[in-house]
């Protein structure tokens, strides 16, 4: 790759032997200092060992992969969606068997999952452990797998 002020303007045919290796001079030059800051901050967090005996030999190998390309068996692709699909529908199916729930409750509605959870007085009534920019309880997934945390720690407590 060479470093070039502005790739959309520049003349790549009638490229000079001296503008071309200023080029080639700078890519490798900033790309030594990023190897250099890199290799400072991989140190730093322990990670350097890592990088040097599992990700560098993998690199070849994830190249190969990027430039070939994967066969992926469109079938067995389709029968995995109908699987996922299915075990979704069937475990979003499960939840309406808790009293807290209504057959009524869109489970994929953020406002009513915020009614299940924390709101509604026949609901689950936990406290939520972020909210929203707007201040409302989040039902985010990070949010939800805290939560779910939380009530696995506290299930665990009571055995």
């Amino acid at each position: 790759m060479l470093t070039v002020l502005d790739p959309k303007r520049f003349d790549w045919a009638g490229i000079t032997l001296h503008d071309c290796c200023e080029g080639n001079a700078a890519d490798s030059y900033f790309t030594l200092k990023l190897f250099n800051l890199f290799e400072e901050v991989l140190e730093g967090q322990g990670s350097l060992p890592l990088m040097e005996k599992v990700i560098s030999p993998a690199l070849s190998i994830f190249s190969e992969m990027e430039l070939a390309g994967l066969d992926v068996s469109t079938k067995h692709l389709e029968l995995v969606g109908r699987q996922l699909n299915e075990k979704t529908v069937n475990e979003t199916d499960s939840l309406y068997q808790f009293t807290q729930v209504q057959n009524t409750d869109n489970l994929s509605s953020n406002s009513d999952l915020i009614e299940i959870l924390y709101t509604r007085e026949e609901g689950f009534e936990l406290y939520p452990p972020d909210r929203t920019a707007k201040a409302s309880p989040s039902v985010a997934a990070p949010t939800l797998k805290l939560l779910l945390e939380h009530i696995n720690e506290e299930l665990a407590k009571r055995l």
